[in-house]
């Protein structure tokens, strides 16, 4: 048992070079720390995103950390996934296309029992993606220049979840994170000049994120009757100050050459702190009969105040809503004759009203999707293959900004052994 779980923190550490490699982002990743990951995993992913009051079904549920305590107490989870996709990118004004695709693990964790009453998780996953490249033109005062934007990189998460259940049915859970990564950001003005009258400027910022961040949750579940039953989730993650240096570089290029003619201005390693507001999610759902469950999950978190080493970012609230459903024909427990009986189907709608604020306020960023997936079970054994398609669209066409249409598909093995059981011979 020790050598497995060896190796499952061996591959959870092999899992950070991976993600440090960084994802395909969006034009809309420019603000803030980029677009924020809310969860990885195949089976939330299939239900919109549901989360806060899912039903325990021998997976790892990191977004809440309470579900972490309905891990069964004889069986060590390991669970590990691939996401992937396209997303299409339009404009209106000028009429303009862009697609951009990638595949990529998505996350690496496992989960076991300490006691009857005491279970824990680990595993690393993304907490934020960034990646755009941006180019606008104008010829105002007859001068033609681009204006340039680009940004990589991203933040990614280590965590350690311990919950706990001090009396049936009621689970409360504490997750403590580790946030590290890099971003990558530059700006500039270029001349469309021939002549050398011009001066080209270029601004380039490198962030690293290192610090630490905890979430709290609790769930709690109790019968209507024989076949009925209604489930309560609850997650609270603290507002943060996430410690951070960033070395910048602001130089000139004449307009005909890329050589650098001077240095304006260079700072190393310039300590500061990236705000991560407070958030807050509660999630209601309803079992029935053991096959048919509904559930609703709604997210707020008050970005309008956070700041960026000390500068206000074009941030506002955000407020995520996520309606899903799952159906097991056979109930939970199936039918170890029948398959299909035990093949979870998945299916869910999200609607995001996402964090960015630009200078068209009037326009709010919106993110609109749905979404389809299977649980699909290995005969005779707890673990299981899961799959999610969520496809939706992002953003608009009005105002000159940017519509972003996805199709993202997810792949996750769900590997459960039983660990904790002593073999004995007569």
């Amino acid at each position: 048992m020790y050598k497995k779980l060896t190796t499952a923190i061996f591959l959870v550490i092999l899992g950070l070079s991976v993600f440090a490699q960084g994802r395909v982002g969006s034009p809309y990743t420019r603000y803030g720390i980029g677009d924020i990951t809310r969860s990885t995993l195949s089976r939330n992913n299939a239900m919109g995103g549901l989360s806060y009051s899912l039903p325990h079904l021998n997976g790892i549920n990191y977004v809440n950390p309470a579900s972490i305590a309905e891990i069964d107490t004889l069986t060590f989870i390991f669970d590990f996934g691939l996401n992937g996709g396209s997303r299409v990118y339009r404009t209106s004004n000028p009429e303009y296309s862009q697609i951009k695709s990638d595949f990529h693990l998505s996350h690496i964790n496992f989960g076991f029992a300490v006691t009857k009453w005491w279970k824990a998780a680990a595993g690393v996953l993304p907490f934020s993606d960034v990646g755009y490249s941006i180019s606008a033109n104008d010829t105002l005062l007859g001068v033609d220049k681009n204006y340039l934007f680009a940004g990589d990189g991203g933040v990614n998460k280590v965590f350690l979840t311990n919950a706990f259940t001090p009396f049936k049915n009621f689970h409360v859970g504490v997750s403590a994170s580790y946030l590290f990564g890099k971003l990558y950001q530059s700006n500039g003005i270029l001349f469309n000049d021939d002549t050398g009258a011009y001066i080209n400027v270029f601004e380039q910022n490198s962030i690293q994120v290192s610090d630490f961040t905890f979430d709290f949750g609790l769930k709690y579940s109790f019968k209507l009757n024989d076949k009925n039953a209604l489930s309560f989730g609850a997650v609270y993650g603290l507002n943060s100050d996430l410690d951070a240096t960033r070395s910048s570089i602001v130089y000139h290029t004449l307009s005909t050459s890329s050589a650098v003619i001077d240095t304006v201005f260079q700072a190393d390693d310039e300590s500061g702190l990236i705000s991560l507001p407070q958030n807050i999610g509660l999630g209601l759902g309803y079992q029935f009969d053991d096959k048919l469950y509904v559930g609703f999950d709604y997210t707020m978190q008050n970005w309008s105040n956070a700041t960026f080493f000390g500068q206000m970012d074009n941030l506002s609230n955000s407020t995520l809503m996520s309606l899903g459903f799952e159906y097991l024909p056979g109930g939970s427990r199936g039918n170890v004759f029948k398959y299909w009986d035990g093949v979870a189907f998945r299916g869910g709608l999200h609607y995001n009203q996402n964090y960015f604020k630009l200078s068209t306020g009037e326009t709010p960023i919106n993110d609109f999707g749905i979404s389809f997936g299977l649980g699909l079970p290995m005969k005779r054994s707890k673990t299981s293959f899961n799959v999610s398609l969520q496809v939706g669209q992002r953003g608009t066409l009005e105002n000159s900004l940017i519509k972003e249409n996805y199709a993202i598909v997810g792949i996750s093995f769900n590997l459960s052994e039983m660990w904790f059981v002593k073999s004995k011979f007569d």
